[in-house]
């Protein structure tokens, strides 16, 4: 699927756009940036090969596995509070599969997609229901409790069709879990362009929560819960990232140093960091049609109220 520029926002429909950087413009009503730019299918679809999860966005996604399942425990904490044991979950972005391995007891027959071909084979390999594709071209005829979007948003050319398509695919009630970066925290705000989820043409939109609330109820879903994300990783693959994205660095040239140094249980040990600019957001679908309708009546402001003249009479 290509990209292009939107002339209307995919969130809160605005059309009124202003130049932050050269290459980005956000959006005046809601401050979701994109990328000024186009990008063909075959392009897009070539970012994410092999090398993607090995060397180019990740030093290796499949050694870092234990810090990558942290991280995603901790998202299925947050599932746990809203979508009941038993129930079937769809992951869009499912990569080799990790989420889908955490999920296998408590909900079982659940469903993971991805155009990655070889993390779709991978996890295939270890059992999971996982189906190779893009959620907008698949049929798919099951209706899900929970769907999830882990770290996948931002990479998506058609952000509000997809939301959209996921809140078909939920059954009244349902949920949609996601995590993506948070253009409006405090680090991107003073960081910039130096910002390290800045990186397209793999991450097309900075959403803000402004932006996500609006985009979720253009979708039918209402956003229930905000919450900042903990990011587990393997200290070696840091200090891998370290020294080969800023090896004429001062950091950089320690960290390589001290990959070579140090030994390999500290190398494959992980560590946590929340550092605020990453978060979650869960959106429900209205159970029922009066639940639909009282949530549309909530935003309608209330009837001025007119005072009437008295006509002389008294009680």
């Amino acid at each position: 699927m290509s990209f292009c520029t939107p002339s209307r926002c995919p969130c809160c429909e605005g059309t009124q756009w202003k130049r932050r950087w050269p290459g980005f413009v956000i959006c005046r009503g809601c401050g979701v940036m994109t990328v000024e730019a186009s990008f063909s299918t075959e392009q897009l679809r070539n970012c994410y090969q092999e090398d993607y999860f090995r060397g180019r966005e990740y030093v290796d996604y499949l050694t870092d596995a234990p810090a990558q399942k942290k991280t995603l425990g901790r998202h299925l904490d947050v599932v746990r509070r809203f979508v009941p044991r038993g129930a079937r979950l769809l992951e869009a972005g499912c990569a080799y599969g990790f989420f889908l391995e955490l999920i296998q007891d408590e909900y079982p027959n659940s469903v993971g997609l991805d155009i990655f071909s070889a993390g779709v084979a991978h996890a295939k390999s270890r059992g999971f229901d996982a189906r190779e594709g893009n959620l907008l071209e698949m049929e798919i005829e099951e209706r899900f409790d929970g769907i999830c979007l882990w770290d996948t948003i931002e990479h998506l050319p058609q952000p509000f069709e997809f939301i959209e398509r996921a809140s078909q695919l939920l059954k009244p009630g349902g949920y949609c879990f996601l995590t993506t970066g948070d253009f409006g925290a405090l680090l991107p705000r003073l960081q910039g362009l130096n910002w390290r989820q800045i990186h397209p043409p793999t991450h097309l939109f900075y959403f803000t929560r402004p932006s996500l609330r609006a985009l979720c109820q253009r979708a039918g879903l209402e956003a229930v819960r905000f919450g900042t994300v903990s990011v587990h990783r393997r200290f070696g693959s840091a200090l891998e990232a370290l020294s080969r994205f800023r090896k004429d660095s001062m950091p950089g040239r320690v960290a390589s140093v001290a990959t070579r140094l140090l030994p390999n249980r500290v190398l494959n040990s992980s560590f946590g960091m929340n550092l605020g600019d990453t978060l979650y957001l869960v959106a429900k679908k209205p159970s029922h049609l009066l639940e639909t309708t009282a949530s549309l009546f909530e935003s309608v402001p209330p009837l001025p109220q007119h005072k009437t003249q008295g006509t002389g009479a008294s009680g």
